[in-house]
Parts: C-alpha cells; structure tokens; sequence
C-alpha cells in the first residue's frame, strides 16, 4: 500500500479530532485557565501515528535506495529498455486513464 504525504495529513488530522472528541487534552480547562501542573499524555493513536511515520520513513529510505541504484546503472550504461515493453505500458496507462475519467 502507498501511502502519499497528504494520506499522513489526513491521519494526523484523523487522530487530533478522536482525541477532541473524547475530551482528552482538555482536561475541563477553559482556554484562559492554566493547567494545575505539567503534565504528558501519550495516548494510543499517537503511539500508532508514531509507528507509521516510522514505517514511512524506512519506504522513504528504500525508495531513495531504488532511485540511486537506478541513476547509477543509468549512468554506466547498465539499464537498458524494452522499447516494445515501454511502448506497452504507456498504451496501458494512457486506456486505464481514459477508462478512468470515463466514469468520473
């Protein structure tokens, strides 16, 4: 599953609202009362959003390390392409993109 930057917007959004909802961070202050004391609240969802930002880092880092495989094989001459196979998968993308929009 690709997750896209917006998606991890979208997710941190998604997790502040349930947090609202369900009165934490609140406390029953009103906004011009000071807390009692210091205080931290790790809830679950930001132990969930921590872990995938992390997944999302290593999917970063893979696919840097796919990019710079593929500039250097580029590079040396190494990466060579099916002109055929190429021309394919654009006729592909071009009939899955109109077939797309068509419904839209």
């Amino acid at each position: 599953m690709e997750i896209k930057r917006p998606d991890i917007v979208n997710l941190i959004n998604k997790v502040y609202r349930q947090e609202r909802v369900r009165g934490k961070g609140t406390h029953g202050e009103t906004e011009n009362t000071p807390p009692a004391g210091d205080r931290v609240e790790i809830s679950s969802a930001s132990e969930v959003l921590k872990k995938e930002l992390a997944r999302l880092e290593k999917a970063d880092a893979a696919r840097n390390e796919k990019i710079a495989d593929l500039s250097r094989r580029i590079e040396s001459g190494e990466y060579k392409v099916e002109s055929r196979e190429l021309a394919d998968l654009i006729l592909k993308a071009i009939k899955e993109e109109r077939s797309h929009g068509s419904h839209d």
